[in-house]
């Protein structure tokens, strides 16, 4: 096949071909038609395309010509980021207000943080004079942030965009992260605009969609594209790996064949475990990686409950975990299954003492 590769596993970066479900086109104009300040949380396991949705979602806002997109990096710098690039937008579009911003004081009471040795409430009351010379120009702000964590920096952040909310300012949230991260701020004072957040969970993609796109490119045979979209299941980061592989494989005078399949079926798997299943892995709590073993094999809850020696209820919190994290889905008869494309077998691999992915869990 002649031309570049159109496919790309590479994480975090926007692929030339997206199929994914959610559309972005509809939270873009949810966002610039709103009259309040709102905040997303866009999640989903690792690999299901949330960073190129969001993207996809800001390329689409960016043609407002009121809309002002900031990216962020959720590090040190994350509050004088947003200061300095909403200075930016101060004295590239409104220079004569811009000027004036001295003399403005912000109305209502000024941000307080919680912590009275924090030194970020001057920072922050500056923050609410600059978006108020851009409330006045009837231009709105959009933050994206990539995988969010719960740390010192995006709690004051928080605590920013609550006054900024609270005053009525035009501003916008978008962030990415993981599943458990809500787990994980449940009992969190200082993050609930994250679980007040409005989710946005990444589907898996359509089969027929995956299928139709390969016959599309590769000029296969249905049962082939049939097939690749079963090792695919779905999942966003597995069509791009799955379909980088098969491109790289063969040539313009070839067709892709069962047996290509077969032949780069051994490389596929292990770019799968080592770039995104063993990181969700090694991310889990202990016992969380017990239950994913314990449902190795179809067992009913029962029989999950015998293999990890604790009762009924005790499982039955993992098994709520694992679905909450997008791990597995429940199926019958108190059973569960994997939702990622030959996570089984990389459970499976976590426990062969020949596996170079072998996990010893006591």
């Amino acid at each position: 096949m002649v031309g570049d590769n159109p496919f790309n596993p590479t994480f975090g970066d926007v692929p030339q071909i997206y199929l994914g479900r959610n559309r972005p086109e509809e939270l873009a104009e949810l966002i610039s038609t709103s009259k309040f300040a709102r905040s997303f949380f866009i999640t989903g396991v690792r690999g299901s395309g949330k960073t190129a949705f969001m993207t996809e979602v800001e390329h689409l806002l960016k043609q407002d010509s009121h809309c002002h997109c900031i990216d962020l990096i959720n590090d040190q710098s994350l509050l004088t980021s947003f200061v300095n690039r909403l200075e930016e937008i101060g004295t590239s579009k409104f220079a004569k207000v811009f000027n004036k911003a001295k003399d403005i004081s912000a109305s209502g009471g000024g941000i307080t943080f919680t912590d009275p040795s924090d030194q970020s409430n001057e920072i922050a009351n500056h923050v609410m004079k600059l978006m108020q010379i851009i409330k006045d120009q009837h231009h709105y702000v959009v933050v994206a942030i990539d995988e969010v964590t719960n740390d010192k920096m995006i709690r004051q952040f928080a605590q920013v965009f609550n006054a900024l909310k609270r005053q009525g300012m035009p501003i916008f949230i978008l962030m990415t992260g993981l599943p458990g991260l809500i787990l994980d701020v449940q009992n969190e004072d200082k993050l609930t605009f994250l679980l007040r957040s409005e989710q946005r969970v990444m589907t898996p993609l359509q089969a027929s969609n995956i299928a139709i796109t390969y016959r599309q490119i590769f000029n296969c045979d249905p049962a082939v594209a049939s097939k690749m979209a079963q090792m695919v299941s779905g999942y966003s980061y597995a069509f791009q790996l799955l379909g980088y592989l098969v491109y790289q494989q063969f040539r313009q005078d070839q067709v892709v064949t069962m047996a290509l399949l077969d032949q780069i079926k051994a490389d596929y798997l292990a770019l799968l475990f080592d770039n995104a299943y063993l990181k969700t892995f090694e991310e889990l709590s202990e016992n969380d990686q017990r239950y994913l073993v314990a449902i190795h094999g179809n067992k009913r809850l029962s029989e999950v409950a015998e293999v990890m020696g604790q009762n009924l209820s005790y499982v039955s919190q993992y098994r709520r975990r694992a679905i909450s994290r997008h791990l597995v889905v429940p199926a019958s008869y108190g059973r569960v299954k994997y939702v990622l494309p030959y996570f089984g077998d990389f459970i499976a691999a976590t426990q062969n003492p020949d596996s170079m992915y072998y996990m010893y869990l006591e």
